[in-house]
């Protein structure tokens, strides 16, 4: 029996513990998705006996899953819970990597790499040395004696653009000594044509600096500089050239041209569909992979979640996360919008004060931070989806911006996503994308769908009818993206339709923008067409494209792009979109080798746009992408080859196994390690490779003068622990393919010598 302090002890602990236990309990009945308990009943998940779920919540965040569901595997067992703690919750990094290659798959790329992209780098290798040429005769000096001085920048990877047409600089240019002014070799020749006025020239053919008013300083001459080490990028396109003439890979087959306009349709991404894929992309053909979204866990994209997981971020006081600006595609302005409200919109439908609808659009968000920082859950969902990664994926192998070094002001390519309205069919219009360019290779993936279901007050209807009548024929609405003047779908899981051109027909279709200009309907009449496509102001409807058509012979493949759809469209190609519903997409854009050529003509035409016109920016930087795509694929290259020739230097056809080499083969394999060096020398530290070299150079002079006597086995074994204490210390100034295999050689002649002195040991 126990006694009544005991009792009264007992007692006393239940009274303290009672608060935890009720703690407890209230903590058992919470909903992990609203963290309250006072919404009625929890459905427990049996899996992990941790979490559950209220009705409320399941009805509306998780809306078409039952109940069973959850109670076999919750949301956050299953990896697609969108309350806030899990949707800022942090990445695995893993998630987010892409399949790495083998050996053999890198080495054919890197050649691939360098076969298609060694043209361009010609172009631009001749078009630096026209104005070499050009300053060599200013100096009067020959070409090979000319020096150029190294341009002083205070970072290394820096953006430099040309102080006229705004381009990014590559390596020569012209510079002014007293401002920061630059000019590239293009805007030099163009001005020495006489096809820009800004900068003058002196009668020896200097070109001088501009005034204030146009950039420069006033009159200094411009120097010519170059970015690069002297020769460097001459010396790549040497080794480059070597690569492709003993490429044995052949080029793709053009083929004959066929009057096919359905989009191609890859259905896999294995390594043959991926050889598909490539034909098309190297056509310029749009590409359709459906289906994407089987890949991903299955994480909401309804817009309220997304505005719940953007809403709550860390260490930022901004008011853009609260509204931000969108585009109205009834007269193509923008307005500033509650964030909340927008979204509510995209399905419930807005109207404005005066009773008319509104039809809102949200491109390249968000802004602010980058996608993967903002929306860290769906950044990784969206990786997941990628078709063909080693081309669309940032860190993709077959992605030319991936080559530029990390420190390099790299390109903004996305992701972005963009929400718009779907049709009013009381009004009979739609938010679309206008007609404009793809400047670089682009997926779009849509991601979600939803049938707008505006709620129309009397009010509003009163208000629209007299605003009607009142305003008939006097309203400013672009008729051009009306839903009346567009063919009807009844694909119910159809989201958007898309109209692609073809590369070869763009200057028919310029011709016809330019000549059929005034019968397109413009809210906000353009002062002046300077680039009908790049413009982004016409919308072709069936009509136009009938009278393409019937007129000029073009036509644009038609698509309707479905739920879980990714669609490729090759850089170059003019497209527009208009949503048949409300519709969620999400965008990356990436540079193919293939498409290169493309790129570097947009950028062309942008660089000829007006200053202050929007797609005056070079945002890609091709020529330096180009470069540096082919250094890193031949600096590959190298290292495959050097290290599938590294042998042993006493492995030699003429030497069997334990025979000491003669005097001439001791030579040549000197020789050989020499030229190695000297070719292949850039895989090492350059006091490595000096120290290698003076090494080989004593020993060849010991050689030729017949100085070398027969060491001892204490002094052998002496010399190569030597070799292996600098190996081990100092192992990393040289390439770790190159320290494996000296460390393998060095232990395998110490176990030899050890061998040798055994023996020698035990005879005695």
């Amino acid at each position: 029996m126990r006694s009544t302090n005991e009792d009264a002890s007992s007692a006393g602990n239940m009274q303290m513990n009672e608060p935890n236990l009720k703690r407890k309990r209230s903590d058992s009945n919470n909903c992990h998705q609203c963290r309250r308990n006072d919404k009625g009943r929890v459905v427990r998940c049996t899996r992990c006996n941790k979490k559950g779920y209220c009705i409320t919540c399941i009805t509306k965040w998780y809306a078409g899953m039952h109940e069973t569901y959850f109670a076999e595997a919750c949301p956050s067992c299953r990896n697609i819970c969108n309350c806030t703690a899990c949707l800022q919750s942090d990445v695995a990094n893993q998630e987010l990597l892409i399949p790495d290659l083998c050996i053999s798959d890198k080495t054919q790329y890197s050649k691939y790499i360098v076969r298609v992209l060694l043209p361009f780098l010609k172009n631009f290798v001749a078009e630096q040395n026209m104005e070499r040429d050009h300053e060599a005769r200013i100096q009067g000096l020959s070409v090979a004696g000319l020096r150029l001085p190294k341009a002083n920048h205070s970072h290394e990877y820096q953006l430099k653009k040309c102080g006229n047409c705004k381009s990014s600089v590559f390596d020569i240019h012209r510079s002014c000594p007293n401002c920061s002014y630059k000019l590239c070799v293009s805007c030099c020749q163009e001005i020495r044509n006489g096809f820009v006025s800004d900068c003058k020239l002196t009668n020896n053919g200097n070109i001088i600096c501009p005034p204030q008013g146009m950039g420069g300083c006033g009159p200094r001459i411009l120097e010519l500089k170059s970015t690069y080490p002297v020769n460097w990028i001459s010396e790549l396109l040497t080794k480059a050239e070597s690569v492709a003439d003993a490429c044995s890979c052949s080029g793709y087959n053009h083929g004959s041209e066929s009057d096919n306009f359905h989009c191609p349709i890859v259905e896999g991404v294995e390594i043959a569909d991926q050889k598909h894929f490539q034909w098309h992309l190297y056509k310029g053909e749009p590409v359709i992979v459906p289906n994407v979204l089987n890949r991903t866990t299955g994480l909401s994209w309804e817009p309220l979640v997304m505005w719940r997981a953007s809403r709550k971020i860390k260490s930022t006081h901004d008011l853009r996360i609260l509204e931000f600006s969108v585009m109205n595609c009834l007269n193509w302005c923008e307005e500033t919008i509650n964030i909340h409200q927008f979204f509510k919109g995209y399905t419930e439908g807005l109207w404005d004060s005066e009773g008319r609808t509104k039809i809102l659009k949200l491109e390249d968000w968000p802004r602010a931070e980058s996608f993967a920082e903002r929306l860290p859950r769906h950044f990784q969902e969206f990786v997941k989806c990628l078709p063909f990664k080693h081309y669309t994926h940032q860190a993709g192998y077959l992605n030319m911006p991936a080559k530029t070094p990390k420190k390099s002001l790299k390109p903004e390519l996305g992701p972005k996503i963009c929400f718009g309205y779907g049709v009013d069919e009381h009004l009979g219009f739609c938010s679309a994308t206008k007609l404009q360019y793809a400047l670089s290779d682009m997926v779009n993936i849509l991601m979600h769908t939803a049938a707008q279901d505006p709620v129309v007050s009397s009010a509003n209807n009163e208000k629209a009818n007299e605003r009607e009548n009142k305003n008939k024929g006097k309203e400013k609405i672009d008729s051009s993206t009306s839903a009346k003047n567009e063919q009807r779908f009844d694909d119910q899981k159809g989201g958007a339709l898309w109209d692609v051109f073809r590369r070869q027909d763009v200057p028919k279709l310029e011709e016809y923008l330019r000549r059929h200009y005034g019968q397109f309907r413009h809210i906000f009449p353009l002062q002046q067409l300077f680039h009908p496509i790049h413009e982004k102001a016409f919308y072709l409807t069936v009509e136009h494209k009938r009278n393409l058509k019937a007129v000029y012979g073009i036509k644009p493949w038609t698509f309707i792009q479905k739920l879980g759809d990714a669609v490729i469209i090759p850089a170059g190609c003019p497209y527009q979109v208009r949503n048949l519903k409300s519709c969620t997409s999400v965008s990356a854009n990436f540079v193919s080798a293939e498409s290169v050529g493309e790129c570097i003509r947009l950028s062309t035409e942008c660089r000829r746009l007006p200053h202050n016109h929007s797609s005056k920016e070079d945002i890609l930087q091709v020529k330096t992408m180009v470069l540096y795509a082919v250094c890193q694929a031949v600096q590959y290259l190298e290292r495959i080859d050097l290290n599938n020739t590294l042998r042993n230097p006493f492995e030699h056809e003429n030497v069997q196994p334990g025979e000491r080499p003669s005097l001439s083969q001791m030579r040549r394999e000197l020789e050989r390690m020499k030229l190695a060096l000297e070719t292949k020398g850039h895989l090492f530290q350059m006091h490595m490779k000096d120290y290698l070299l003076k090494e080989i150079a004593l020993l060849t002079d010991r050689i030729n003068s017949r100085e070398i006597r027969v060491p001892s086995l204490a002094e052998v074994k002496r010399e190569l622990e030597r070799m292996k204490l600098i190996l081990e210390t100092k192992g990393h100034l040289i390439d770790p393919h190159m320290k494996a295999y000296l460390l393998q050689e060095i232990l395998g002649l110490l176990n030899k010598v050890n061998t040798s002195a055994a023996e020698s040991s035990t005879s005695q």
